[in-house]
């Protein structure tokens, strides 16, 4: 009976402050067959997880402090759908607290995304978000770019997929300024006399007036294994979207990459469109050119990608895409698809995938 009497008083005062904080539990799950054409030589199929978009399970909460003052917080896991384990670690993808007014603008502490996401991804592609897949970002033959912990490190090497996160980071918001809005983020490198190293910076801001958004953004990280963390990689990057009506959106990119102590370098130029061919059905494709300079051996690739997106609910998606990539250059001038597996034998690599997508 007094173990009963625990357990009730437990609950009644998690739910007590569950019911205070607005807290909110939210998630996405995509999962689907996808066929590779070349890795290393071979082909290969794969119940292939997290495509569309990253499979997440969230927390999000807000507390009224009254005079227009909340405090905020989100904790947010990503895992695999296809074993269910956990990616980077409990809520590696974005962990922070913070304050939000609508008057001041919001500041958070902890481990976020950095503007070259918010900005050119989240704001500038708009209604045209929820259909672009990760197999729209940037990978290819630059494999001597050298960004630590990423696939053949150059795996969105733009950060516009937002699949680096920044950790240590105070970032502040802007509230609307009229059509402007804009952004700062510092990341500490947490380093005993070390100033800067192995720290980040980020910034960025947007426009929006009617149909036209213009987006812009910037962001430096320093990696520890890069000259001991005084150097890293370099990003920045502008574009907009234009609503031209009846669903129908066209999107223009482009970004420079650089390795601030080897000096290799990526321009990436991106254009693309959204055409809904039905009431729940639309069509987006992409084209995106990547050019390295003289220390990525001068290497390039053509990249194309389709996707045929079909509502089936508020919540539930259907989607059948490809994408194809054509990498020209020197010996190493291989192709290497985002979300492929691993890169090809070849110059030219392309994945056929059908896909599924809940979010609750």
């Amino acid at each position: 009976m007094k173990n009963s009497s625990v357990v009730a008083a437990c609950l009644a005062l998690c739910g007590v402050a569950q019911a205070q904080s607005n807290v909110n539990i939210y998630g996405v799950i995509d999962t689907g067959v996808s066929h590779v054409s070349n890795i290393g030589g071979n082909s290969n199929t794969t119940l292939a997880t997290g495509v569309l978009s990253p499979n997440l399970i969230g927390f999000t909460g807000r507390e009224d402090l009254g005079g227009g003052l909340s405090a905020v917080f989100k904790l947010e896991n990503q895992f695999a759908a296809d074993d269910g384990q956990s990616v980077g670690g409990l809520f590696s993808h974005q962990a922070y607290v913070g304050l939000q007014s609508q008057q001041w603008g919001s500041i958070k502490a902890g481990s976020q995304s950095d503007f070259m996401f918010t900005e050119l991804a989240l704001k500038r592609y708009g209604p045209m978000f929820r259909f672009i897949s990760l197999q729209n970002l940037r990978q290819g033959p630059f494999n001597a770019l050298g960004i630590p912990n990423v696939p053949g490190g150059s795996f969105d090497f733009d950060r516009v997929g937002d699949a680096q996160h920044l950790a240590n980071a105070v970032r502040y918001d802007s509230p609307a300024l009229g059509n402007l809005s804009f952004g700062m983020l510092y990341a500490f490198g947490e380093q005993a006399g070390g100033g800067s190293r192995s720290g980040a910076k980020s910034a960025g801001a947007s426009y929006s007036t009617g149909a036209l958004s213009l987006n812009a953004a910037y962001t430096d990280v320093k990696y520890a294994s890069i000259n001991g963390g005084s150097d890293g990689i370099r990003n920045w990057g502008a574009g907009g979207r234009y609503d031209v009506g009846s669903g129908v959106s066209l999107d223009a990119l482009y970004t420079n990459t650089k390795n601030t102590l080897s000096g290799a370098e990526i321009d990436a130029i991106e254009a693309g469109a959204l055409f809904p061919v039905a009431a729940a059905l639309n069509v987006v494709a992409a084209y995106t050119y990547m050019k390295g300079n003289a220390a990525l051996s001068d290497n390039k690739a053509h990249q194309f990608n389709l996707t045929l997106h079909q509502t089936l609910s508020k919540r539930t998606a259907l989607y059948l895409a490809a994408v194809y990539q054509k990498a020209d250059g020197g010996a190493s001038a291989k192709a290497w698809l985002p979300i492929a597996g691993g890169e090809s034998s070849t110059g030219t690599q392309s994945i056929f995938r059908l896909g599924l997508q809940h979010g609750f």
